[in-house]
């Protein structure tokens, strides 16, 4: 009996590691400071009204044209020497663990200073968040992380790529959110090439206010942009995000 007690003990553990190491896919998406008009969020292939609720996504296309500008606060604020910032923008909840974040992207039409591509935000309202990457006005992948919080041997670029207009991309985000440590790392590949990473970047410890609640780490995907030249649209598809508890 005893030894029939400890197997069915020793099953359950077995049973409960195993779950804790299956991958999960995560399709929960929020628009993040409304939606600028009627063509600046499409989602699957459908235009998208601004509602608080969760939705999924296969496809998103973001578009903007010169001169309009997001609907965040700071947005109206001039940014960079730029009058105005452009926003239009999805999150999704970063949770425990590994994640892995996949999209074929898209660009096209006018090019613009600087846009972000991909953040991972921590709701923090001033300075840059724990990491992100975008494009600057010739199309070269640029990045940045929160100032002063990542040695250089931590965050380093390795490979200097470009996102040409109207040539599909596979970007992949292999990301690692130490809740404990409130620790990001996360290895950027465009096209099966290890080209970034930033490793061990800290949340913020001081109080943040973002979509998910306070210090609750998220990705973000969409146009953030100053600088504009004209009309500019952002294309994800084939998505894949998946997360695994460490």
């Amino acid at each position: 009996m005893k030894n029939i007690i400890i197997l069915i003990f020793v099953t359950l553990v077995c049973n409960n590691f195993a779950h804790s190491n299956e991958w999960k896919i995560i399709n929960k998406w929020k628009i993040s400071c409304g939606v600028v008009d009627k063509e600046s969020l499409i989602v699957n292939d459908k235009p998208k009204r601004y509602s608080k609720n969760q939705f999924k996504v296969d496809k998103v296309s973001f578009k903007l044209d010169k001169g309009e500008i997001g609907n965040c606060k700071p947005d109206k604020k001039s940014s960079g020497g730029y009058p105005y910032s452009g926003r239009q923008e999805i999150t999704t909840q970063l949770m425990k663990g590994q994640t892995i974040f996949e999209s074929d992207i898209i660009v096209s039409g006018a090019p613009q200073a600087r846009s972000t591509i991909f953040q991972i935000h921590d709701g923090r309202n001033k300075g840059a968040p724990p990491s992100w990457i975008g494009v600057g006005g010739d199309w070269r992948i640029i990045n940045q992380n929160s100032t002063g919080k990542c040695s250089p041997e931590n965050c380093k670029m390795y490979k200097l790529l470009y996102i040409e207009p109207d040539v599909k991309h596979r970007l992949k985000a292999d990301i690692l959110y130490k809740s404990k440590a409130k620790k990001i790392s996360v290895k950027y590949y465009l096209n099966n090439i290890l080209f970034l990473e930033h490793i061990d970047v800290p949340i913020s410890k001081k109080f943040t206010d973002g979509s998910y609640g306070p210090n609750k780490p998220y990705i973000k995907i969409g146009i953030y942009r100053i600088g504009d030249t004209g009309t500019t649209t952002f294309t994800y598809d084939n998505f894949l995000i998946k997360n695994k508890k460490m």
